[in-house]
């Protein structure tokens, strides 16, 4: 596990050289968004396909799927909860509304 971190980190230097030193074209360059997300669409892909192999995953979707739907629910509440209590805080009596103060 430590040797693929410390790949991905090798290999982000070696991007990181190349482009400072102007070694990597420019036309390159404007495609790198377009291939990152093509590589990450193949990433979550295969991830899929694991996890939709493992049997216990399978056998559990409704305990997983309960446990993620409470999970975003608490978390979102708390979220809107810190936040309200927040500008009650202080922002007492400015008007406030988190949009442009025209």
């Amino acid at each position: 596990m430590a040797l693929r971190i410390l790949m991905y980190f090798g290999l982000l230097a070696v991007g990181w050289f190349l482009r400072s030193k102007s070694l990597i074209n420019e036309k390159l360059t404007g495609k790198i968004s377009h291939i990152q997300t093509v590589i990450l669409f193949v990433l979550i892909f295969i991830m899929g396909v694991r996890l939709g192999m493992d049997e216990q995953v399978v056998s559990s979707i409704g305990q997983i799927g309960v446990m993620a739907a409470a999970f975003a629910i608490v978390t979102s509440g708390f979220s809107i909860l810190l936040v309200y209590l927040s500008r009650k805080r202080f922002f007492k009596g400015e008007g406030f509304t988190g949009g442009k103060n025209d």
